[in-house]
């Protein structure tokens, strides 16, 4: 009786201590399962609040391209620079011909040619004869001077009656009829003399228009194309032999110290940058981060540029963005030719959250410096 009831003891004890066991297990699996689930939510708000932390947003360079373009119809006749080369300010970037001019300039040249030797001929014609003129002129001053030797004989003569009056009356007249010869001779050699020295002045204007014409490219419809500024050839429409119009853009040229990037921010992310502070971003192209600094945010909102969507799936007007402008600070001379026009930009900041539960938090995680 005593064995039986010590072995009902010993049975109850052991089901007490399994009912314990029991219980403590449930605990300890119900324990782990909140613990589990506040990991769980501390992860996901952890991962959240990281990600309220980094202002993210996609950009691109934008530089004040400057269009160039010929001021008439044009052919190109040789390219002097590739695209994406580099010129400086007034070099010249290719040759061009305007066929109509050149046709024109040609006949006025050919023009001018043969009055250039119109006006030589007429000058050596004018020249030979005053030459003429000067040979008969001095004949006739010979011719002069005899009969005014034969006129003075004869008035000495007939003081001495020894000529009649009639004999010496016509040495006179031949005397005055010479002297008139002479002095008609006299300017015939002085109006050659004249045309022959306007006929060669003549020449030596044409000679000059036709060198000025020769030195003047364009007035024989050859042209130089110049770049406006020093930059980068992009965009670039020219080709050898091609007929363009006086509206056609051959290139555009893009100065890196003109760059600057558009960036489009969320517009609550936007609110978190304020103006004249400097950050870091990344542009494609150029290995290590470069230093900007917010410039201005637009007036505006606009969409996304389909080249900048992140996933496949965006379409450019789902959603909305603030355009911020930052200018860049301090680029060294490799960076800024690495630079390039509509190059990608991708902005990546960590910035705690200064509004909303998550303001509060990051306030208590970094509160505030006290003011001064």
């Amino acid at each position: 009786m005593r064995f039986q009831k010590t072995k009902e003891a010993s049975v109850t004890t052991k089901v007490a201590d399994v009912g314990g066991e029991l219980r403590r297990s449930y605990r300890r699996r119900t324990l782990r399962r909140y613990l589990i689930l506040l990991a769980v939510v501390l992860v996901g708000f952890g991962i959240s609040f990281a990600d309220r932390c980094w202002i993210n947003a996609d950009g691109i360079v934008v530089g004040q391209l400057t269009p160039v373009n010929p001021i008439s119809q044009v052919r190109i006749q040789k390219l002097r620079s590739k695209c994406l080369d580099y010129v400086s300010e007034g070099q010249v970037i290719a040759d061009l011909q305007n066929d109509i001019t050149m046709q024109a300039g040609t006949q006025q040249l050919q023009q001018l040619q043969i009055e250039l030797a119109q006006a030589k001929a007429q000058a050596e014609i004018s020249a030979k004869e005053a030459q003429a003129a000067e040979k008969y002129r001095d004949a006739q001053q010979a011719v002069s001077d005899q009969l005014k030797t034969v006129y003075n004989a004869e008035t000495d003569l007939l003081k001495k009656n020894y000529v009649s009056s009639l004999v010496w009356n016509k040495s006179k007249a031949d005397v005055v009829k010479a002297d008139a010869d002479t002095e008609a001779a006299s300017f015939a050699v002085a109006s050659k003399q004249q045309d022959s020295a306007r006929a060669s002045l003549e020449a030596s204007l044409i000679s000059e228009r036709i060198k000025s014409l020769n030195a003047s490219p364009e007035l024989m419809g050859k042209y130089t194309l110049k770049s406006p500024k020093a930059g980068y050839l992009t965009q670039c429409n020219a080709f050898q032999g091609q007929v363009v119009n006086p509206d056609t853009m051959l290139y555009q040229i893009f100065n890196p110290p003109d760059a600057f990037v558009i960036a489009f921010m969320d517009p609550s992310d936007a609110v978190r940058l304020k103006s004249g502070e400097q950050i870091s971003l990344k542009v494609s192209g150029i290995a290590e981060p470069v230093t900007a600094q917010v410039d201005g945010f637009y007036p505006e909102y606009s969409g996304l540029p389909a080249s900048l969507t992140r996933y496949f799936w965006e379409q450019e007007k789902w959603s909305q963005f603030e355009p911020v402008r930052f200018i860049f600070v301090g680029l060294d001379d490799a960076q800024q030719k690495a630079l390039r026009a509509s190059a990608q930009v991708s902005i990546s900041i960590w910035r705690l959250p200064e509004r909303g539960i998550y303001g509060r938090i990051a306030r208590l995680i970094s509160p505030p410096p006290a003011a001064q």
